[in-house]
């Protein structure tokens, strides 16, 4: 509890010192930013000091840069007289009411976290070794935990931001991890609810936009219900991998944030989300442009410049539905006709000019960065319509429901939308029986067009930016079903990760416009009693079919009895205790860049769990990935083949040559090494033994 406390506390403190430069930037309808302070704090600290650490050491330049963005913070406290009387008319009351918001999300994730808080399984090694290694590094690019004498070849930047916190936290890492996981999951709740509340100024649909984002599951879960006729024994697993039954991913906020692999997709979450707040912010992208604020656009353009290539650096995987993002949202108070106006073609040169911004602000990371080999390419997917909306039904009710009715009021002397609606609704009749079945495609068309028609042509422009961000998530998952990135994982799941990053992100904005669609449609002063009514079964059935997958999980969990810690090594302390001695001394006593050798197995494993506890570089970690990561390269098959005759060598001299080239200090010798490499570990008694507990042995090499 006091480690949580002083996370939250730290966390705390960095948004208030934000405050200042958000109240510059945001308009009051985004409660000047408030809500979005903390990550922005974390991310303008990492994104300097990372910058400077290619000149300098990293600790000066973290700690540089952290003293003078509290010091511009302090004093902005001091000579802002338009931030005092902001705070003195209320703003005080609504940073206690985010500030609560977050304290909400923040303590039930991670008591979901003390819960099952083994940093261990699925990717959560990979995760922690980058953590670790990038807490040891004192300069940039950062050292290659699980590939000793390389730099990390993946995408690191928003390891760093919570690597960054942790050097400034007086916890330990294992401790500190579940609570980055448990911060993410508390943004991602307390700032989705920003957002919709900014969109529908109504605290009970920003509470439910929060909920979406971060509580609640998908209908699998109440499809789990029906077939077993109880919410217990729930399979977690399932409710991840519903379209193709396992050839896809399609995670959402609550389940990876229980599952607690600190990953890209996930750790780019709350910037995610400031950057969609920005774009939908009325004065940093107003609706109704004049000459201020064409001006005032410039300012909106960079900061969603440096968001944009901040998520991109973080996650290269936002780079497309960013740029969709910022083209549609950012340019909505262009008039769609006439296609080529000046306006148009300036605003066409501002996203370019983005999008040319967001390689150069990272370049010192691309510069060093080899992008495994991948290129785009075009199918036609099979997707099971009743798979698809397992997933986003609940979603998709809201929006096409906001479309049909709104479609359907609104009476142009021409009759223009009626038939459009009418004419929608027969082409998706005529193409579903066409296609037996397979309607995922022309579903996502037809709503595509519909939220385009009605941002443009059919409602209010005040209306157009919540339009403009079902087009959005639409755009993402029409792309899953025409286009994939061809990459390693074979013919079978050839998109299984295009499908995995771009639902995660499609969920994320669906969960922003949805409480925006039920307002719209609830305070329609023309909807009938008994549509209002059907409506409002409807939505409730869904909503509480979104419920079972997390209160079954939340209940199947407490039902396990296990003592509640946010101790992600209390496994290695009760099951492992040899292992878990000697990373406690490695800890301790080793060198923070000091080469360690241990086994090099199978990854999703208790393999490299030395290196992946404390960071430091071993000879060959997860082979698996690092030869995803660099491109199958050769090297990483021999450094494989040598470590395994390192430890296979029935003596030390014909070894002593691969120790000294890869600068080995320390040989452990434990449970994996043991089962594994038995005939060949008698010779390392001719070492120095630093450490021995139960079965676990480290060796100096001098």
């Amino acid at each position: 509890m006091a480690a949580m406390f002083t996370w939250w506390l730290m966390i705390e403190a960095m948004g208030l010192m934000a405050l200042p430069w958000t109240l510059r930037l945001f308009g009051a309808a985004s409660a000047h930013g408030y809500p979005f302070a903390k990550i922005l704090f974390v991310l303008v600290w990492t994104y300097f000091a990372w910058l400077a650490a290619f000149v300098i050491p990293m600790t000066t330049a973290l700690y540089g840069v952290l003293a003078l963005l509290v010091s511009i913070g302090v004093a902005g406290y001091i000579v802002d007289q338009d931030l005092r009387k902001w705070l003195a008319s209320g703003g005080l009351r609504t940073i206690l009411i985010h500030d609560g918001l977050f304290l909400i999300g923040f303590a039930f994730f991670a008591f979901q976290r003390s819960m099952v808080p083994d940093i261990n399984g699925a990717e959560k090694f990979m995760d922690f070794a980058f953590l670790n290694s990038l807490l040891n590094a004192q300069s940039m690019p950062p050292p290659d935990p699980w590939m000793s004498g390389g730099t990390i070849n993946y995408y690191y930047f928003g390891y760093l931001m919570f690597a960054n916190l942790l050097r400034v936290f007086v916890e330990p890492a294992h401790v500190a991890y579940n609570l980055c996981v448990a911060t993410i999951g508390g943004l991602a709740f307390s700032q989705t609810a920003a957002v919709a509340f900014a969109l529908t100024r109504r605290w009970g649909y920003a509470l439910l936009g929060g909920a979406m984002s971060a509580f609640l599951g998908n209908l699998d879960g109440a499809q789990q219900l029906y077939e077993k006729g109880t919410i217990r024994g729930i399979d977690v697993w399932r409710s991840s991998r519903v379209v193709g039954r396992g050839d896809t991913i399609n995670e959402f906020p609550f389940f990876s944030t229980i599952h607690g692999d600190l990953h890209p997709h996930f750790i780019v979450l709350p910037v995610a989300i400031v950057f969609i707040a920005a774009l939908c912010d009325e004065r940093l992208f107003p609706s109704h442009r004049s000459e201020a604020q064409s001006r005032q656009s410039w300012v909106g353009m960079a900061f969603a410049t440096f968001l944009l290539a901040s998520i991109v650096g973080i996650s290269t995987w936002e780079l497309p539905l960013g740029a969709v993002a910022l083209t549609l949202l950012g340019g909505r108070a262009i008039p769609l006709q006439p296609l080529f106006s000046r306006q148009r073609l300036i605003f066409a040169a501002q996203v370019a000019a983005a999008l040319a911004l967001t390689y150069v602000l990272f370049l010192p990371f691309y510069n060093t960065f080899q992008a495994p080999p991948s290129s785009p390419a075009f199918k036609v997917a099979t997707s099971s319509l009743g798979q698809f909306l397992l997933v986003f039904g609940h979603f998709l009710f809201a929006a096409i429901a906001l479309i049909a009715v709104r479609a359907w009021n609104s009476q142009p002397e021409d009759g223009e939308s009626r038939h459009l609606l009418a004419a929608a609704a027969a082409g998706l009749g005529l193409v579903f029986a066409l296609m037996a079945g397979n309607g995922v495609l022309p579903l996502l068309a037809i709503l595509l067009g519909g939220a385009i028609f009605m941002a443009y042509r059919g409602d209010d422009e005040a209306s157009r930016t919540g339009y403009l961000l079902i087009a959005t998530a639409t755009i993402a998952l029409i792309a899953c079903e025409v286009a994939f990135l061809r990459d390693s994982y074979g013919e079978k799941l050839y998109r299984m990760n295009t499908v995995f990053k771009l639902y995660f992100q499609a969920w994320t904005i669906l969960a922003i416009v949805t409480p925006w669609c039920i307002f719209k449609v609830l305070t329609w002063p023309s909807l009938g009693t008994a549509v209002r009514a059907v409506y409002s079964a409807v939505l409730a059935a869904l909503l509480a079919g979104t419920a079972c997958y997390p209160i079954g999980v939340t209940q199947d969990r407490l039902a396990w009895g296990r003592p509640h810690t946010l101790d992600g090594n209390a496994y290695l302390a009760q099951h492992h205790s040899g292992d878990y001695g000697a990373i406690e001394w490695l800890r301790a006593n080793a060198a923070k860049d000091a080469v360690i050798l241990e086994a090099s197995g199978n990854p999703y494993s208790y393999s490299s769990r030395f290196s992946s506890n404390t960071g430091l570089p071993t000879v060959m970690g997860w082979a698996n990935h690092e030869g995803l990561w660099r491109g199958h390269d050769r090297v990483v098959g021999k450094r494989k083949t040598d470590v395994h005759r390192i430890y296979n060598s029935p003596t030390l001299d014909p070894v002593r040559r691969l120790l000294s080239e890869y600068g080995v200090r320390y040989i452990l010798v434990g449970e994996i090494e043991r089962k594994d490499h038995a005939a060949g570990l008698q010779k390392f008694e001719s070492l120095p033994r630093v450490f021995q507990h139960n079965n676990t042995a480290i060796y100096e090499v001098r």
